[in-house]
């Protein structure tokens, strides 16, 4: 993945393969691995594409490195091979342009005096994605610093003196070896990811969102401080009206649109035809920014009548508009994914990475590519049916989320079904909440959104930047404070999408075919939110749904996929030492049986062992293969 990689360098030895160490990080052609910093402690550097946002801010006392984007007004914008430049009205990369040192001011915050409600209100009201490391000269320590949402996936480890990080999981394999965490297995091929702060790799962990770490090389010891955390057990904006929260949110949304608007490249809205992305082109308009937008055509991944709703509301916005067709994935396509977000993001969405060539060779690499993502989390209702237990919870995720049946992952992995169990619920018993229905809206936000939907998201990066303005720190912090009572059945939605764009609302929403502000529209909302809330039900009728949106995604399979995985567990020890060999042969002599989803999950896995433990991976002979 794009993005820095540090490690402790005692040596100067050390420091000179560091940069060698770099080499497998740059995945494409364009990257390039830069070493940012060599000290006497450290050894920081960064492997990306020249256009992906990077900025370095020093003075006698402190180093700090920010990347990503911090979208306040009033920013300096810097890239990774580019200079300072300011831009007084829209926010961009870096730190006040009025003043240059403010980071270098949080700096000195963080070590000297290690004020956390000051680093606190500055996390809770910076808006942005973003990662910063700060390096204190004198005394060697390290500290790391994320946004208040983790949109940038890290993860780190340490041993003794030994302190490693990386926006890439890979490379915390070459100083901690490929130890793989049984549980962290489990729950990925259960769910589709790990839990809290839980990696594939034993000892490793995942950053969580507005965190503060801190590595002191003379004690050996890293501390780690969550600077805030949401808790969703109370709705701060539950005395106001749903008109009046939805006025809110359209101002926030209009300006988060604007903030994010790139002076650089091109905006290019991701437009499908629901009411995510119509939205944030709507914002965009309204902004009286210049996007353009680009839809994905493919028969066999995408609704011909999403394509054609897009092309509508396209017309309607009077914006240029493409469509890109795009077919099945080959090997390279998986192997890319694989090497980029290391089993973490399912091998079913590597047809995507023809659609983002095509509009990187279309715009370059400096656009801004701009999605709906979040919409679906911030303003429905996230609630389940009913209040749960905290075993009834458990049941609820498995139920809803599971990828397979959760016994056989237990036969597979080797790990006991009630050890899983427990592992979920130790991690709902560290949430803030405890109103059940709260502690289930956090799991929805720090676990699928922050540890799964995340890390898609990220994958988009590999390209060229992506961003959404429906994770904006002020929409989001407003919208998760809008009780869920005007939230339920796309209600609150719905007021916000007509105040928005009275155009946009009476376009047809193809999941529902219908405008969101029809009747007919409620009516449907509320069977789908029905639906949503009883897994089991839903997953009777799914055949239904899929049939009726021109769209099978449970297509046979072709051998190629099957072949394939029986080759890793054959002739890769590794995967055979984390999975039971006899049990995934069962598993897929019996394929037929579960799906085309469940047969990725577990091929993103293997090949992730095969790929850090074989010099010649199995997926690589399989390059020129089409995989469906």
């Amino acid at each position: 993945m794009v993005g820095i990689s540090g490690q402790t360098t005692a040596t100067d030895a050390e420091a000179e393969s560091f940069r060698k160490s770099l080499d497998p990080l740059t995945h494409m052609d364009r990257y390039e691995a830069t070493v940012m910093l060599n000290s006497s402690e450290y050894s920081l550097g960064v492997t990306a594409y020249p256009e992906y946002p990077t900025a370095i801010y020093e003075n006698e006392t402190y180093w700090v490195y920010l990347e990503g984007r911090i979208y306040d007004e009033g920013k300096v914008e810097r890239n990774h091979d580019g200079e300072n430049k300011i831009t007084p009205e829209k926010g961009h990369d870096g730190a006040d342009s009025g003043d240059e040192h403010g980071l270098l001011s949080l700096a000195e915050t963080v070590f000297e005096h290690g004020d956390n409600e000051r680093v606190e209100d500055w996390v809770t009201e910076t808006d942005g994605e973003f990662l910063l490391v700060a390096y204190e000269k004198d005394s060697g320590r390290l500290a790391l610093l994320n946004d208040a949402l983790g949109r940038l996936p890290v993860y780190y480890a340490q041993d003794g003196g030994t302190f490693v990080f990386s926006r890439e999981l890979r490379y915390l394999v070459s100083e901690f070896g490929d130890s793989f965490d049984q549980m962290g297995i489990a729950q990925c091929l259960l769910l589709g990811h790990t839990l809290g702060e839980r990696t594939l790799l034993e000892g490793v962990n995942r950053m969580r969102p507005a965190s503060l770490l801190v590595f002191d090389p003379d004690h050996g010891l890293t501390t780690e401080t969550t600077v805030q955390t949401f808790a969703f057990d109370e709705s701060e904006h539950a005395d106001r009206s749903a008109e009046r929260n939805a006025t809110e949110l359209v101002s926030l949304f209009e300006r988060a649109c604007r903030q994010r608007s790139s002076s650089k490249g091109t905006d290019v809205v991701s437009l499908s035809g629901g009411l995510d992305s119509r939205s944030v082109l709507a914002g965009y308009q309204i902004e009286e920014q210049s996007p353009v937008a680009a839809t994905m055509e493919s028969s066999e991944y995408v609704p011909q009548s999403d394509v054609e709703i897009a092309q509508v509301i396209a017309e309607e916005f009077d914006v240029e508009w493409q469509t890109y067709q795009v077919s099945h994935p080959v090997g390279r396509d998986l192997e890319t994914l694989i090497k980029t977000k290391n089993g973490q993001v399912g091998l079913l969405t590597s047809f995507i990475l023809g659609f983002f060539r095509k509009i990187r060779e279309e715009y370059g690499s400096s656009l801004s590519y701009i999605t709906g993502d979040g919409g679906d989390m911030v303003l429905p209702d996230l609630t389940p049916a009913r209040s749960l237990t905290m075993d009834e919870l458990v049941d609820q995720v498995i139920q809803q989320y599971g990828i397979f049946p959760i016994e056989d992952v237990a036969e597979i992995i080797g790990l006991s079904e009630s050890a899983i169990r427990d592992s979920i619920r130790s991690r709902f018993e560290e949430y803030p909440e405890t109103d059940p229905n709260a502690l289930y809206v956090h799991f929805r936000i720090y676990e699928r959104a922050v540890n799964f939907l995340f890390e898609g998201e990220d994958r988009n990066r590999f390209f060229f930047w992506s961003t959404t303005p429906f994770y904006s720190l002020p929409f989001f912090t407003y919208a998760m404070n809008c009780p869920s009572e005007q939230k339920v059945q796309y209600s609150l939605y719905r007021t916000f999408l007509t105040e928005l764009s009275p155009e946009a609302a009476r376009i047809r929403h193809p999941n529902y075919r219908a405008p969101v502000a029809s009747s007919r529209h409620a009516m449907v909302a509320m069977i789908d939110d029905l639906l949503s809330r009883y897994p089991r039900l839903m997953e009777s009728i799914k055949p239904v749904i899929k049939s009726v949106n021109d769209l099978d995604t449970e297509a046979s399979l072709q051998p190629d996929t099957i072949e394939c995985i029986r080759s890793q567990v054959n002739q890769c020890g590794a995967v055979s030492d984390v999975f039971s060999s006899e049990d995934v042969h069962q598993f897929l002599d019996s394929h037929a049986d579960y799906g085309r989803v469940s047969i990725y999950r577990i091929f993103a896995l293997t090949s992730f062992i095969d790929d850090i433990n074989s010099n010649q991976p199995v997926l690589n002979t399989y390059r020129n293969n089409t995989f469906v």
